[in-house]
């Protein structure tokens, strides 16, 4: 099976980061990703608490896709999306992290589509550039619109291939959230399966409302065994919201993936 990494920000909420992995860890699971950006004191508990149980920190979050001040998409926001890739880049990496989560940023009221498309772009290769030369990898995310992202400007994964294409970078690569898209486009597998090579890392949910992968109508066995079979070997992410207490979710949630 492919390796399922635990997003730890929604799971064993009473509970610290560091205990959190520990749960997590105590129910077999290898690898976990965080929301909580890459300052680096909160990075370094989690990243020192991963060693300690034998979890490997696989993604961060780069910048929020509400955060302006970093969006990549507004070009008076690039010098501080630059500096903000240079420096969690470095503490993910310091964590054990070599990728992180980038989003586009909301829709800019008043310029056209191409015009926006073309900051992003410039965005995107600068910071891959900065990133490439410290060997941290940027994964772009289009998220839905439809229900929980309104207004964000990347909503369809073939405008994120043909982007993340277009900057050129081995290092800078779609992040598929198998939630999202199943909202804006469906027709997964055949998308998946045509442009593996362009994918850093997946993302899933149930939908709808974003709960366990077997609750909701996609088949997560099928989808898996299909990516797999199209030679992905990096990491998919489970980034749900648990309608069950965590550790029973954990565990139901392996047992149907693992068939």
């Amino acid at each position: 099976m492919l390796n399922i990494d635990v997003l730890i920000d929604t799971l064993f909420t009473d509970l610290p980061p560091e205990q959190r992995i520990a749960e997590i860890a105590g129910r077999g699971f290898k690898f976990v990703e965080t929301w909580m950006g890459g300052d680096a004191d909160p990075l370094k508990v989690v990243g020192d608490a991963c060693e300690d149980n034998g979890v490997k920190l696989v993604s961060i979050v780069m910048n929020f896709a509400t955060d302006e001040a970093v969006a990549p998409i507004r070009p008076e926001s690039l010098d501080q999306f630059l500096e903000r890739i240079d420096r969690y880049a470095d503490n993910a990496l310091a964590a054990g992290c070599s990728q992180g989560i980038v989003t586009s940023g909301h829709s800019v009221e008043g310029k056209s589509y191409q015009a926006q498309r073309a900051v992003l772009v410039e965005a995107l290769r600068r910071g891959g550039e900065k990133a490439a030369s410290k060997g941290f990898t940027l994964n772009l995310e289009p998220l839905n619109t439809e229900v929980d992202h309104a207004g964000y400007f990347l909503n369809d994964p073939k405008e994120g291939v043909a982007i993340v294409k277009e900057v050129g970078l081995d290092n800078v690569r779609l992040l598929y959230d198998v939630y999202h898209m199943e909202i804006m486009t469906g027709n997964q597998t055949e998308f998946i399966t045509r442009n593996i090579a362009w994918i850093g890392h997946f993302h899933s949910a149930g939908v709808p409302g974003r709960h366990e992968l077997f609750l909701g109508e996609t088949n997560y066995p099928f989808l898996l065994d299909q990516i797999e079979r199209a030679g992905y070997r990096g990491y998919f992410g489970m980034e749900y919201m648990p309608s069950l207490p965590s550790g029973e979710s954990l565990e139901k949630t392996w047992n149907y993936l693992a068939g």
